[in-house]
């Protein structure tokens, strides 16, 4: 890693100013992918750049300003100017009084190297050029930099919200939008003079409505300083005769261990063998030194030893594990569905739920958002089963995003106490959507081709009835506990009249008796239309308890 500090204001030279390495960044082959996150920007910041922006919107992959509009910072013009030029560009606000979008961090990320400019400088001709501004410059490899790469995943983490446009104070930039901020008083006007920008001088603040003319200056992008490649110093190390001797020993018990502990051939540092893994990493490295003579070379190659790529084979291998899950996951879902999606389940219960957060990593990875680097491989892997990369290739929302939300909402439902063992009412929107999870499951689609409830969906559901006191064949299950629950009156009841009679009742209990009395004639009552083939499963819970009910041609006067 190397971090280089970036001044400019009190030295006339500039030598490392913070507009020269943005617009000598944004040129370079190195980097494919630019987040820039900014509390203010003036139309003489985006002008600087503008160049370098086309350039790079051809050949990054992504390129995203996260831009604020506090205090009156950021002009309309140069919202515009980003709009005008197909630059993917945010606005964040936060409407709480005390809060203020205030970073100023630029981030260029490719393959080898990757690029943190991270200090005081906005996008705003004062912002990078002429106010005393002070910034850290931190150039580091992508992969191999451990410290570089924590603090990469650390910003990023931060950020997370706003890198995976999941945020409700993000808007993505449109004209509707910016015409919304100027009548909100969020953003000014800057008007153009021939070659100059009327623009209050230091704009890195609230701006007043009046501002005074300032021409706007060229950079030369020739003047920053390229990223420098470090290497790693080498050990000093020679394969022995001790080596030679030992070399068909450990060569056996590293593949007892290949093939009984890590197929990845990578010997974790965790093993309880610490002999075979102190020989794993001098085999390491005698080959990133080149020191491992041509016979022993060519024997670990034929056991398929790692040599430095074990980590990252490691990491394939685990990846490859999720993807046959993925498969799984979609011939039980949807196997006749012509994409592969997983939803991002929030409950963290749920046995997917680490499946779909990964589904989601895999998109983020993919848009160079999360390290590792997305592979050809990967690529190829999750085209194959014809993943859904982004909702609009649906022409709508995925349907099982839908799905979740309704049942989220059946959730909240359920978390009020007083809604145990109920559902819903149709006339509610969930009430309705629960009904026809019901009938797919119970009886189908309706058509030539019957369509059912899937497995995953019947689980999930079944699960938050079965906790709150819910069975799929609803009706039946009210008139079942009706049932019985007559039943053990009637049970009451027997007891009761077994007893010698009772001298000093209540008028509370001989109410209870009678309403027993009550419920018992009724179901009897009832039962005389249950003789037949679809209430035939009732007559079979009478006869389990024992209990009296009229025959056919039978009254009730029979059974007093």
């Amino acid at each position: 890693m190397k971090a280089t500090f970036l001044g400019h204001g009190l030295n006339t030279e500039n030598k490392f100013n913070v507009g020269k390495q943005i617009v000598v960044s944004l040129a370079d082959r190195k980097y494919n992918c630019f987040n820039g996150f900014v509390a203010f920007t003036a139309i003489s910041g985006v002008l600087t750049i503008l160049k370098n922006l086309k350039i790079a919107s051809k050949n990054y992959s992504q390129l995203r300003f996260f831009i604020g509009v506090d205090n009156m910072g950021t002009s309309k013009e140069a919202l515009e100017l980003l709009l005008k030029e197909n630059i993917e560009t945010y606005i964040f606000h936060d409407k709480r009084d005390y809060i203020t979008y205030h970073p100023k961090i630029y981030l260029f990320e490719g393959p080898i190297f990757t690029r943190v400019i991270i200090g005081s400088s906005n996008l705003t001709n004062s912002g990078m050029k002429t106010n005393i501004e002070a910034s850290v410059q931190i150039d580091f490899r992508t992969k191999t930099d451990k410290q570089g790469e924590k603090l990469l995943s650390e910003i990023k983490n931060n950020f997370s919200e706003l890198l995976n446009l999941k945020s409700n104070k993000l808007s993505r930039l449109t004209a509707e939008l910016i015409e919304k901020l100027v009548a909100d008083n969020l953003i000014y006007s800057q008007k153009k003079l021939g070659n100059s920008i009327e623009e209050n001088i230091n704009n890195d603040g609230e701006n007043p409505i009046e501002s005074g003319t300032l021409t706007v200056a060229e950079f030369d992008i020739n003047s920053g300083f390229e990223q420098e490649v470090t290497e790693s110093k080498s050990k000093n190390v020679n394969f022995s005769e001790r080596e030679y001797e030992i070399f068909d020993e450990y060569i056996e018990r590293y593949l007892t261990y290949v093939n009984t502990l890590n197929p990845s051939g990578v010997v974790s540092n965790q093993t309880d063998d610490r002999e075979l893994y102190n020989w794993y990493r001098r085999m390491t490295d005698y080959f990133r030194n080149d020191e491992l003579p041509e016979e022993i070379f060519e024997r670990l190659l034929e056991v398929d030893f790692p040599f430095g790529e074990g980590k990252e084979r490691k990491r394939l291998m685990n990846w490859d594990n999720r993807f046959e899950q993925l498969k799984v996951f979609k011939k039980t879902v949807d196997p006749e569905g012509e994409f592969t999606h997983v939803p991002q389940f929030k409950d963290s219960s749920n046995k997917y739920y680490k499946l779909g957060t990964w589904c989601a990593t895999q998109k983020q990875r993919r848009k160079g958002n999360y390290p590792p680097e997305w592979t050809d491989y990967e690529e190829e892997k999750m085209n194959s089963i014809n993943f859904l990369w982004e909702a609009i290739n649906m022409g709508s929302r995925p349907k099982d995003d839908e799905w979740i939300d309704n049942l989220v909402n059946l959730e909240n439902y359920y978390s009020e106490s007083v809604n145990y063992k109920t559902v819903p009412p149709q006339t509610t929107k969930v009430g309705k959507w629960l009904n026809d999870q019901m009938t797919l499951k119970l009886k189908g689609s309706r058509g030539k081709v019957k369509k059912f409830l899937s497995v995953i969906r019947e689980e999930l559901l079944g699960n938050l009835l079965l906790r709150n006191g819910v069975e799929w064949e609803w009706e039946k299950q009210k008139h079942r506990e009706s049932v019985e629950e007559t039943l053990k009156n009637w049970k009451e009841l027997q007891f009761i009249d077994s007893q010698p009679p009772k001298k000093n009742i209540t008028e509370t209990e001989k109410e209870l008796i009678k309403s027993y009395r009550e419920k018992v004639a009724s179901l009897r009552h009832r039962s005389k239309i249950w003789h037949n083939e679809k209430n035939k499963w009732k007559l079979e819970i009478l006869d389990k308890a024992g209990f009296p009910y009229p025959k056919p041609n039978e009254t009730d006067e029979l059974l007093e």
